[in-house]
C-alpha cells in the first residue's frame, strides 16, 4: 500500500528549534505600540488623545494582523504541494482585519482579538507539521499574549 503523500518544502523549513535572536527583537520592537497605545487609552484623562490612540491601536493591530497573514502564506507557497488550508488561513487573515476594523468598536475588537488567536492556532498547527520552523508557535505565544492583553485592554477602557 503506497504511502500518503507528505509536503515537501522547496527549501526545509529545518530541525533548528532555537528562535532566531532577530526574530525576538523584532517581535519585541512590534509590541512597542500595541503596549504604548493600549497604556494610553488605559490613562489618558484627554477624551481626543484617548480616541486617537484607540483608533491607531486597533488600526496596528490590522496590520499586524494582515502581516501574520502574509508569514503564512510565504510558509505555504514553499511547500510542494502547497499547503492548502494554510493558504486558505493565511488570505482570511487580512480580510478578518479589514472585518474588524469595518465592525467597529466593540463587535470588531472582540473579532480582531479572536482573530489574533486564530492565527496562532494556525502557528501550532504549521510547526507540528513541518510548515513552519518548530521554533515559530514559541515566538508567536508570548508575542500573542501581550497583543491580547493590550487588545482586551482598550476593549475594557474604550475610546473614550
Amino acid at each position: 500500500m503506497a504511502r500518503p503523500a507528505t509536503p515537501r518544502s522547496a527549501a526545509p523549513v529545518g530541525p533548528e528549534r532555537r528562535i532566531p535572536s532577530v526574530a525576538v527583537v523584532v517581535g519585541v520592537a512590534s509590541l512597542v505600540p500595541f503596549a504604548g497605545l493600549a497604556a494610553t487609552v488605559a490613562v489618558s484623562g484627554d477624551p481626543a488623545i484617548r480616541i486617537y490612540a484607540y483608533v491607531a491601536l486597533v488600526s496596528y493591530g490590522a496590520c499586524i494582523l494582515s502581516f501574520l497573514g502574509a508569514v503564512h502564506a510565504g510558509f505555504a507557497l514553499r511547500q510542494t504541494p502547497v499547503a492548502t488550508w494554510q493558504l486558505l488561513a493565511a488570505a482570511a487573515a487580512p480580510v478578518l482585519a479589514w472585518l474588524s476594523l469595518a465592525l467597529g468598536e466593540r463587535t470588531g475588537l472582540l473579532l480582531m482579538t479572536a482573530s489574533h488567536l486564530g492565527v496562532l492556532a494556525c502557528d501550532i498547527v504549521a510547526a507540528r507539521r513541518g510548515l513552519a520552523p518548530v521554533w515559530y508557535p514559541r515566538l508567536r505565544w508570548p508575542l500573542t499574549g501581550v497583543v491580547l492583553i493590550c487588545l482586551l485592554a482598550a476593549l475594557q477602557f474604550g475610546s473614550g
